[in-house]
């Protein structure tokens, strides 16, 4: 540096502890004549330094550039530090012969570019990125849709690991399925010839002697358990997000000694709930319902798919109560979930004026196999029932308050996972099932026995279409629920796979086809009439129950799917005959206008159910004159068509409700049951007389009805804008 000039370090650079000498006038004007009115490279505002410029210069300035030593020393001290304090800007400025004002807008200027830099290298970077992306998601798109390696362009194997599984799992569930049927007909055979032999307790033997005190104790003790459950309140009960109530395990534990009942086998779950509503009727008249197994199993047609009653325990009067055992088997309607088996015992006592209570509880390891071989099969049982039932109390008004409980423990491991939910919230065996199918069966007869009918029904031709659809519902029952349920000769049990949707959307929906005999349909000299029954069930995630519901009993959008019996065309509704308050619940005679081939008109006998635990949309065709005989008090149902339909369950991932809303198809105010949940389990049965005997028709028929059903459930995924369908 010139004479006078600060003396540089051995680095070569400025050292700031010298005194700095004056190389500049500090002439603001010269300074401006040097920079302009400001860097015009210095445009970030992000910097921390950056100062918007207030003055009016013109525009028109003489530029003037930074020498190279000038450069070089500035980007050394850039080096060290990227934000120098104002000391050490008047230092570098000193040294090089720049003003700090000039040196302050280098800075600023040179962090900008860099910043620019870093941005410009990240930018190309993700731009490669993403083209790398898209070609790779464009070959694999390809590849899905031309079916091609996407390394070599060749010819893919014809292999779906989803599809692979599906039918595997598929083939596991019909596997099962045939063991459970096979199973069920020896028990059967075991527990018919049990109770036909007297009792091994009325016998003198003192063994036998100790084991019905034995199974009283166990009555009594289960007894007063229930009686604490039914009429504790929080905390031993906490609401429910979906309605009911839910069973507090650690204030029940510290209740009940773990002693009174074995411990949970591992793989158990434990379903507890409790749920309360008014009943038409007496607590007497009900008591003696439940206390009849013929009339229990009626009132209960969809939850019990069988009951076989055992040997009474105790005898005593009817207030003082009654023991019985019995074996009871449940059902929901889905073929994907399996049916639950209990060994009970039943326990009806009058525990104070104007109520009464019913008791369940399971007698699994209250005896040996060498005491009661009838009630309690050699196989492992799936389900055991902890003290459940029914508290009924007579209120004034003709009603009775039931508070009814569940309580089961079950093996949870042969549960399909998207079924979990809705048996652990009781929608689907819980107490909310039992107690909204009481009151339905309640109202259907008080429907079939009132004398007052909207429309032109007389009393006579409502019943006769109630009954003529009590015996659809119990055929759809059988049908739709699993594993095999069909009491006719069933002649084989096949899997039919297709699919649903295009591209990427589609997905492999798997049909379970099973063809039976129709029982007393073989006549001398003509060939049998062999049927055909296809069910599957699909998950619709997000999509609420009762939107399915809606556009199933749809008229005027009835043409859309049941194509078969209408033509596509509208149907009108002839005739119908509701039943309890919500609105939906509605039996109806619709025309279709589509005949037979000859003159007697097809007419479609409808049955729409629902609840808080599921709808149900089931449906037959069956000529004029069969309609009218029934409606007359003749039989209908001597040729009666199988019937199809709906099975429409909330998938138990959220909160369900009523809320006031009118009827879609009419102008009434009736509440609609409305269900919050996430999501909806569909199950659709569709039945189909063979138009040959087998085998030669099966082949065939197996892939109509299945490319049928797929159609179907296309078009009400498209309906109620479903935007996910998965195979349950």
């Amino acid at each position: 540096m010139g004479k006078g000039g600060q003396q540089a370090n051995k680095n070569g650079h400025l050292d700031l502890n010298e005194p700095i000498p004056q190389l500049w006038n500090n002439d603001e004007d010269a300074i401006d004549d040097f920079l302009g009115d400001e860097d015009p490279a210095h445009t970030d505002p992000e910097d921390e330094d950056y100062v918007p410029n207030r003055r009016s210069k013109p525009s028109k300035k003489r530029v003037r550039r930074h020498t190279p030593q000038q450069i070089q020393e500035l980007m050394a001290a850039y080096e060290q530090c990227t934000h120098p304090d104002p000391e050490a800007m008047q230092a570098l400025g000193t040294m090089i012969g720049l003003a700090p004002k000039l040196v302050k807008f280098w800075f600023q200027n040179r962090r900008s570019q860099v910043k620019k830099k870093d941005q410009q290298e990240q930018n190309q970077q993700f731009q490669q990125a993403n083209a790398s992306l898209k070609a790779e998601n464009r070959s694999l798109r390809k590849a899905i849709l031309t079916q091609t390696c996407v390394t070599c362009c060749g010819k893919t194997l014809p292999f779906n690991p989803l599809l692979e599984k599906q039918q595997l799992l598929t083939k596991n569930a019909r596997l099962k399925d045939e063991f459970l049927r096979a199973f069920a007909i020896h028990s059967k055979i075991i527990r018919d010839s049990a109770f036909t032999q007297p009792a091994p307790w009325i016998s003198s033997s003192s063994s036998s002697e100790a084991d019905r005190e034995a199974l009283l104790r166990h009555a009594e003790t289960s007894m007063e358990q229930f009686l604490v459950l039914a009429t504790k309140g929080e905390p031993m009960w906490l609401p429910a997000a979906d309605g009911g109530e839910m069973l507090n395990h650690v204030e029940y534990r510290a209740k009940f000694s773990p002693a009174l009942f074995r411990l949970r086998p591992e793989g158990f779950a434990v379903e507890a709930t409790r749920d309360t509503a008014m009943v038409w009727g007496s607590a007497a008249e009900l008591v003696v319902i439940f206390m009849d197994m013929a009339r229990w199993s009626e009132t209960f047609p969809g939850v019990v798919a069988s009951v076989v009653a055992g040997d009474v325990v105790s005898t005593g009067s009817f207030a003082d109560g009654q023991i019985q055992l019995m074996n009871a088997e449940m059902w929901v309607q889905s073929p994907r979930v399996p049916n639950r088996t209990v060994n009970i015992l039943r326990y009806s006592k009058l525990v104070a004026e104007r109520q009464w209570a019913v008791m369940d509880v399971s007698v699994d390891g209250i005896f040996g196999q060498e005491v009661l071989p009838a009630y309690l099969p050699a196989r492992y049982m799936g389900c055991r029932l902890l003290p459940s039932g029914c508290l009924l109390e007579d209120m004034s008004n003709g009603y009775c308050k039931v508070t009814w409980i569940v309580h089961a423990e079950y093996d949870e491991t042969t549960m399909p996972t998207v079924f979990k939910p809705l048996f652990l919230n009781g929608k689907a065996l819980g107490a909310c099932r039992w107690l909204t199918s009481l009151q339905r069966q309640r109202e259907y007869a008080t429907a079939l026995h009132s004398s007052l009918y909207p429309g032109n029904n007389t009393a006579a031709e409502a019943a006769g279409m109630l009954k003529l659809a009590q015996q659809m519902m119990a055929s759809f029952y059988a049908t739709v629920s699993g594993p095999i349920a069909q009491s006719q000769a069933t002649s084989s049990i096949n899997d039919w796979f297709g699919s649903i949707g295009t591209g990427v959307e589609r997905f492999d929906v798997a049909v379970r086809m099973v063809t039976w005999e129709k029982a007393g349909s073989s006549v001398a000299g003509e060939p049998a009439s062999w049927f055909l029954s296809a069910t599957t069930t699909l998950w619709l995630p997000g999509t609420p129950p009762e939107r399915v519901f809606d556009y199933l009993r749809n008229e005027q959008r009835r043409g859309e799917w049941d194509f078969v019996h209408t033509d596509g065309a509208v149907v009108e509704e002839m005739s119908s005959v509701s039943m309890g308050y919500l609105a939906g619940n509605v039996t109806s005679i619709l025309s279709s206008n589509k005949t037979d081939g000859t003159n007697d008109r097809t007419l479609i006998l409808q049955e729409a159910r629902t609840d808080a635990s599921g709808s149900l949309v089931v449906y037959t065709p069956i000529g004029e004159e069969a309609m009218d005989a029934a409606m007359g008090g003749g039989d209908g149902a001597s040729d009666f068509p199988t019937p199809s339909g709906f099975a429409i369950l909330p998938d138990g991932r959220r909160k369900a409700c009523h809320a006031p809303s009118p009827a879609p198809s009419t102008s009434s105010s009736a509440p609609v049951l409305r269900n919050d949940t996430a999501g909806s389990l569909v199950t659709m049965a569709y039945q189909v007389l063979l138009p040959g005997p087998l085998p030669d028709t099966a082949a065939g028929a197996f892939d109509d009805v299945g490319k049928l059903m797929c159609h179907v459930m296309e078009k009400i995924k498209n309906a109620v804008e479903a935007e996910i369908v998965l195979p349950a």
